[in-house]
């Protein structure tokens, strides 16, 4: 029996990482606030540091997907992760299990967290442009080596 397999383009594998990055970033501050309000409220009063972030996701989602389908036409195997995007994300949340940490007994981390938001928000997207060069670079030396083996 074979299977088709449809290769999905990188283009629809950025959206649908800018899609899941968002329901994350959305659940951990539905999960902190909780609200399910607040976290839009949140995010269109912080738009300029969530959209960043989003669009680091899905572009890195979309260049994994496009060196996945060229390493499939080499033959060749393929290893990454947008770890550093989602931790990054994750990152910039944090700061709404306001409730849940101190239990935990860290409520210095609230207190950072709370105080140095926007230095977090800064330093995530540092994290993500940084990301985002890794795989692009990993991107473009695989397209070459593709290229010399075509």
């Amino acid at each position: 029996m074979f299977i088709n397999k449809i290769n999905y383009s990188p283009w629809l594998w950025g959206f649908l990482g800018a899609i899941f990055i968002t329901l994350v970033f959305y659940l951990i501050q539905v999960l902190g606030m909780q609200s399910w309000s607040g976290p839009w409220y949140f995010m269109k009063s912080k738009w300029y540091f969530v959209l960043p972030l989003i669009l680091s996701f899905a572009i890195q989602m979309g260049l994994f997907r496009a060196i996945h389908l060229q390493a499939k036409r080499a033959g060749a195997v393929l290893v990454a992760s947008g770890g550093v995007s989602t931790t990054a994300m994750i990152a910039c949340c944090l700061h709404n299990l306001v409730l849940v940490l101190p239990i935990l007994g860290l409520s210095g981390v609230v207190v950072f967290l709370s105080v140095y938001q926007n230095y977090v928000f800064i330093f995530s997207i540092l994290f993500s442009l940084g990301g985002l060069i890794f795989i692009w670079l990993k991107y473009r030396q695989h397209r070459d080596k593709c290229n010399l083996i075509n």
